[in-house]
């Protein structure tokens, strides 16, 4: 998202400096002194309608400008920060842990702005809690804990400026006392920012109605056209659609896109995969000596995977709608179906694995619905949907699948690890497929090294995606080997099944 704040930067202390601290006298001490000479200086309440949405916002823009800003005092800080008293020295502390802490709530799609805000408020009101106790709500102190910042930094640049006419020390010396001084004025100036934060919001607005022009102009748009929330891949660079409408997205299916192939491929494996569940799986011999318990497992499969390229054309279609509230629930959509698709995988395993063991088979069962419910849900939580996370998603789903070869210790000690190795030999191809689909999606090969010349065709998520299919026809006849296998130990370890 744009950011409107001014931008300079500034230096920060060393770290023995900057850990130093005051007591809580010398604190309450200054906002006393503060409060004497101001005598409308009074606990009350806010004229301004506090917006949740603008607030947080107002904090994403400070924090990001915040880095840049303290840069150039990090550059004086070895020399030239020795000499200040510390108090002040406690202030840059406090400008440093805000930093620190919230840099690593940083890139989150959903709910990042609150928890950002959250951690600024208890930062601020560990070192300065007197400052932030007339506001009550959380977006109150949020927005009187930016407020306060924006007085310290801008005092400090003005201040800093100084150092090179008249002398490093006595310089940086006024610039914290000034600091310090507009403790109890940014107090009470701290609505001012609102409006501050209602036009960054008003930016990303534009930013969305700008990309909305561009694509209505000319119908594909670049990445860097694109408002920062919809930014996913920086190595994909031409080709992106961009639309104020759901039916526009679903129009947008039948023209060309950078995101063609991807909607496509598991549309038309969407109608590969009914055409074997509905006509080829019948006509097999296996299906013919099933019994209704067979079929419904094999049913759950071809559900999953059914449901799993449903979501993943369904994102495909909706990402390019210029709502970033729908745009995410469709990306977790996206991510629910794969955790259904690989958990239904493992059933069928589990299932054939012990199928005359109903005690030992319900049990690994139940325990991989519980796995998979989990990944039905984990996709939803803000960490989870992070550009930065993409590893610990496919972590996540790896470890899913790996859960498959949980019975491997039991059937080892009843059967033998030969044994194993010819149960298991049957789905090492769809196992393969996947992972090696996943480790490219994963590190956006090929198209990381050379930028734009897989805009359309051959990038990592269109190989993924093939994977995907791949890993579900794999998987399919797998499956009829391995019930193929469960039949005939059937007639001997368990006669009394009913056919």
């Amino acid at each position: 998202m744009a950011c409107t704040a001014p931008s300079m930067t500034i230096e920060s202390y060393p770290e023995g400096v900057a850990t130093g601290t005051s007591t809580p006298g010398e604190q309450t001490g200054l906002l006393r002194g503060r409060r004497r000479r101001h005598s409308f200086h009074s606990a009350r309440r806010l004229s301004c309608d506090y917006d949740a949405d603008a607030v947080f916002l107002r904090v994403e823009l400070f924090l990001a400008e915040l880095e840049r800003r303290m840069h150039w005092i990090e550059e004086y800080r070895k020399s030239h920060m020795m000499q200040v008293d510390a108090s002040l020295k406690r202030a840059y502390a406090t400008l440093e842990a805000v930093r620190d802490s919230c840099s690593h709530a940083s890139g989150e799609l959903m709910g990042g702005g609150k928890k950002r805000a959250k951690i600024l408020v208890e930062t601020l009101e560990d070192r300065y809690n007197d400052a932030l106790a007339t506001k009550e709500t959380l977006e109150q102190k949020a927005q009187a804990g930016v407020r306060l910042m924006e007085s310290f930094l801008s005092e400090l640049e003005s201040r800093a400026h100084a150092v090179r006419g008249r002398g490093v020390y006595g310089a940086l010396d006024d610039g914290w006392k000034a600091v310090d001084s507009t403790l109890v004025h940014a107090r009470e100036v701290v609505d001012e920012g609102m409006e501050r934060a209602r036009r960054a919001k008003e930016a990303l607005r534009e930013s969305i109605d700008h990309a909305i022009q561009q694509a209505q102009k000319h119908r594909l748009i670049a990445y860097a056209d694109l408002p920062h929330p919809w930014r996913v891949n920086p190595h994909i660079l031409h080709g992106y659609r961009f639309h104020s409408s759901k039916i526009e997205c679903m129009t947008s299916v039948f023209t060309f896109s950078n995101e063609l192939v991807n909607i496509w491929s598991h549309l038309i494996g969407l109608f590969i995969v009914l055409s074997i569940a509905f006509y080829f799986y019948p006509l097999h011999t296996n299906f013919h000596v099933s019994t209704n318990a067979d079929v419904m497992i094999a049913a759950v499969f071809f559900f999953a995977a059914c449901k799993c390229l449903v979501c993943s054309t369904l994102w495909h279609t909706m990402n390019s709608i210029a709502s970033q509230t729908l745009m995410e629930r469709f990306a977790c959509v996206d991510y629910t179906g794969i955790s259904m698709l690989v958990a239904a995988s493992i059933v069928t395993t589990e299932y054939t694995a012990f199928y005359c063991e109903p005690r030992s088979r319900w049990i690994y069962i139940l325990l991989t619905m519980s796995l998979g419910i989990g990944g039905v849900i984990l996709p939803w939580h803000p960490t989870f949907n992070r550009h930065d996370m993409a590893w610990a998603r496919v972590a996540f789903y790896v470890s899913l699948a790996l859960t498959g070869f949980a019975p491997i210790a039991q059937l080892t000690y009843t059967r033998g690890f030969a044994w194993c190795i010819y149960f298991y030999a049957p789905v090492m191809k769809s196992i393969l497929v996947y992972f090696i689909g996943a480790l490219i999606y994963a590190s956006q090969v090929p198209e990381r090294w050379r930028p734009g010349l897989f805009d359309y065709v051959g990038g990592s998520h269109n190989i993924w995606h093939f994977a995907v299919l791949g890993g579900i026809l794999f998987h399919y006849c797998a499956m009829q080997d391995l019930f193929a296998g469960a039949f005939q130990r059937a007639q001997g370890e368990c006669p009394n099944l009913s056919a």
